[in-house]
This record gives structure tokens, sequence and C-alpha cells, in this order.
């Protein structure tokens, strides 16, 4: 049978002792400290990198993304301004060309039907169109004699 020690104040107070095989096994105490806190470390440092990095990420990104929609903006418009100078071109062309008697003494003719003093101007009709054509069945028999003639 195993004999029970009982301990005294005293010697609950002071450090126990560990065994020398115990002591081999474990190595330094403040080997065991180092190793501890790169660990726990590790643990606090990796989420702080991937904060930095998502913020990063997206502080650069925020920005480019606002950054190519005003490009295609400011591209838009340019496109849009090119447009508007090439109209406005052709607008003064024809604004130069109304300046002109030939011009003008055109238009006077192909629009309002006007002469010069001693011409004749004739005016043609357009092409009669096709007769309306209706079948020869029954409520049509009469009415397509009516429409022909």
């Amino acid at each position: 049978m195993s004999r029970l020690f009982r301990r005294t104040r005293a010697d609950s107070a002071a450090p126990r002792k560990r065994s020398d095989a115990r002591a081999k096994t474990s190595g330094p105490k403040h080997t065991k400290g180092k190793r501890s806190l790169i660990l726990r470390s590790g643990w606090v440092i990796t989420p702080v990198i991937l904060v930095i990095v998502t913020v990063v990420v997206v502080a650069f990104l925020a920005p480019t993304r606002t950054l190519l929609d005003q490009h295609r903006t400011a591209a838009a418009a340019e496109q849009r301004l090119a447009d508007l100078d090439q109209a406005n071109a052709e607008a003064q062309a024809q604004a130069d060309a109304l300046q002109t008697d030939a011009e003008i003494e055109r238009l006077a003719r192909e629009q309002y039907g006007y002469a010069k003093a001693g011409e004749e101007v004739y005016h043609l009709l357009p092409e009669a169109r096709d007769p309306v054509r209706v079948p020869d069945a029954w409520p049509f028999e009469g009415l397509g004699s009516s429409l022909v003639r």
C-alpha cells in the first residue's frame, strides 16, 4: 500500500521541485515562453495583416472604379462633342450657301414654285393610285362597278 503524506502549511507554500526526468524533457523555461508567444502572436498578427490587405485593396479598387467610370463618361462626351462639331460645320456650310443668289433661286424654284418673268411653270400631278379592287363575291357584287367609273 502506498503511503499518503500529509502536507503542512510550510510545505504547500514552498515551490515543488520537479523530477530530473521531467526537467530534462521540457527544456529551458524561456524557450517555451518564447515559442508560445510566437504562436500566440501569429494568431493575432494574421488577422491584422488580412484586415490591412483588405483595406488597401478596397482603398485602391474604389477610386479605380470611379476613375474608369470617369474615363468612359469623358470618352462619350468627346464623341458627342465631335458629332456636334460635325453637325455645326454642316449647318455653317448650309448657311454660307444660303447667302448666294444661286442657292436662293434654286430653293425658290424647287420648294415654292417661283419662276422668272416670262417663264412658264408646269406642275405635274402624281400618278393615280390603283383603283380599289373588290371581290366579285356576294356582298361586293354591285360595289365594284360603282367604284371603277
